[in-house]
C-alpha cells in the first residue's frame, strides 16, 4: 500500500491509493449508521458491494439510496432527507460523481430539519445544524467537493440552479485514485481537456495568488506529460494517483479562487439544452482562453511552458495565443466533436443561452469585465 496522506481545509481530507479502507474509522468518529447515496452503475463494478464489506467487517449499520440518475435534483434531496431522518443515520455518504456528492452535502445539511430542501432554499437561515457527510469521489476530480456551493437541478422547472449556504460543505473526503479505474478512455480524455480548463479558469481569478497559481500550473505539467500515458496504460496506479493529485489541487483551488467564465458556460449550456458536462468544454474553451488572454498574457505564457510548448522565439501574444492552439489539436488528435454545432446547437438559440449562462455567475470572478453580449461572441465563435 502506497502512502496515504491526511489533512484538513477545512473538512478532513484523506487521499492515497486505498484510501477507502479508512472509511471505518471516518464513521466511527461520528456514530454507526449512515446512508450511501449513489449511483446504480456502481453495481456493475462491484464497489457498492466492496464498501458494504467494509461496513459489515466493522458493524457498520447502512442504506443505500441507489437512485441517483441524470435527472436526479431538488426532489431526491427532499425523499432522501426525509429517509436519512427517518432511519436517524449519523452520516450521510456520497459516492460517485458530481452530482451524487452534491446532492450528499444537502442532504446532510437538509435532514436534521422537518421541512422540504424548497423551504429551506428561501429560508436558508433556518439551517443551523447539519449531519456530518463523507465525499467519496470516483473520478479524478470534483470542483465543488470543498466548496459551499452546489448545482443541482429544480425539478421543478428542468433547469439546475446554484444553492450556497456557509454550512453546506463536506465534512470528510476520501479521495482513492483506485476508484476512477473504470473510467473509460473517451472520458477520461474529456475529463483531462477538462481540468486543464478549469486549472486556467482558476488561475485567471482575481482571487488567485502565488500558492494557487503554483498549485495549478504544476497540475498543468503534471496532466499534460502524463496525457497520452494514462491512456494507454490506465492500469498504471502510479500515473492514476498523480493525475488524481491534480485533482485534488483543483479542489483546493477551486475553495480558494472561485469558479470562472468557462464553469458558467459549461452549467449554463448543461442546464438548458442538457449536453454533458464534459462534452461542452472542448467546443467552448479555446474561444474562452482567446477572450481572456489579453487579461493577463504573462500568465498564459506561464501556462504554455507548462504544456511544453515552444516559446522562445514568440512575443508575449504570440506565445500565449499558443495556449488556445494546443487545446485545438487535442481535440482533433482525439477526435472530439469541437463545435456546438456537433451537438445541434443553432444560431437562433444563442442570446437565450448566453441569457441562462448568466444565471450561474461565476464569469463575474474575472479579471475583466464580461458582459452577456461578450458570452454571446463566444458561443457564436464555438458554433
Amino acid at each position: 500500500m502506497s502512502e496515504i496522506i491526511s489533512f484538513s481545509l477545512p473538512a478532513d481530507i484523506v487521499f492515497g491509493i486505498d484510501s477507502l479502507l479508512k472509511l471505518s474509522d471516518v464513521i466511527h468518529a461520528k456514530g454507526d449508521k449512515v446512508i450511501i447515496i449513489t449511483e446504480p452503475l456502481f453495481y456493475d463494478n462491484k464497489l457498492i458491494g466492496q464498501v458494504e464489506r467494509l461496513l459489515k467487517s466493522f458493524n457498520i449499520d447502512y442504506i443505500i439510496y441507489d437512485e441517483i440518475t441524470a435527472d436526479s435534483g431538488s426532489e431526491d434531496i427532499s425523499n432522501i432527507a426525509i429517509l436519512s431522518q427517518t432511519a436517524r443515520v449519523d452520516a450521510i455518504i456520497g459516492l460517485g460523481g458530481q452530482k451524487c456528492l452534491n446532492i450528499a452535502k444537502s442532504v446532510g445539511l437538509i435532514a436534521p430539519h422537518d421541512k422540504s430542501f424548497y423551504y429551506y432554499l428561501k429560508h436558508t437561515e433556518e439551517l443551523d445544524t447539519k449531519i456530518p457527510v463523507i465525499l467519496i469521489p470516483t473520478t479524478i476530480r470534483d470542483y465543488f467537493a470543498l466548496s459551499n456551493t452546489i448545482y443541482y437541478k429544480d425539478q421543478d422547472i428542468g433547469y439546475s440552479k446554484l444553492f450556497t449556504h456557509p454550512k453546506l460543505y463536506a465534512d470528510y473526503v476520501i479521495f482513492d485514485p483506485v476508484l476512477s479505474s473504470d473510467i473509460s478512455q473517451n472520458i477520461m480524455t474529456l475529463m483531462l481537456i477538462e481540468m486543464l480548463g478549469f486549472a486556467i479558469d482558476s488561475i485567471m481569478s482575481p482571487k488567485s495568488s502565488i500558492f494557487t497559481d503554483t498549485l495549478l500550473f504544476k497540475t498543468i505539467e503534471t496532466i499534460n506529460s502524463n496525457f497520452d500515458h494514462i491512456l494507454e496504460y490506465p492500469d498504471d496506479l502510479e500515473v492514476r494517483k498523480n493525475i488524481c493529485l491534480g485533482g485534488l489541487f483543483l479542489m483546493f483551488a477551486g475553495r480558494i479562487t472561485g469558479f470562472g467564465l468557462l464553469q458558467s458556460l459549461v452549467l449554463g449550456i448543461n442546464s438548458y439544452l442538457k449536453i454533458p458536462k464534459l462534452s461542452i468544454v472542448a467546443p467552448i474553451l479555446p474561444h474562452i482562453l482567446e477572450f481572456l488572454i489579453q487579461s493577463a498574457p504573462e500568465k498564459f505564457v506561464k501556462i504554455a511552458n507548462c504544456l511544453n510548448l515552444d516559446t522562445k522565439s514568440d512575443s508575449i501574444v504570440e506565445s500565449a495565443l499558443k495556449v488556445p492552439e494546443y487545446f485545438q489539436i487535442i481535440t482533433d488528435t482525439h477526435k472530439i466533436p469541437s463545435r456546438l454545432s456537433e451537438f445541434g446547437v443553432i444560431k437562433e438559440i444563442l442570446y437565450k443561452l448566453a441569457d441562462h449562462s448568466t444565471t450561474f455567475p461565476f464569469y463575474t470572478n474575472s479579471m475583466k469585465v464580461i458582459s452577456k453580449e461578450d458570452i454571446y461572441n463566444i458561443l457564436y465563435s464555438s458554433l
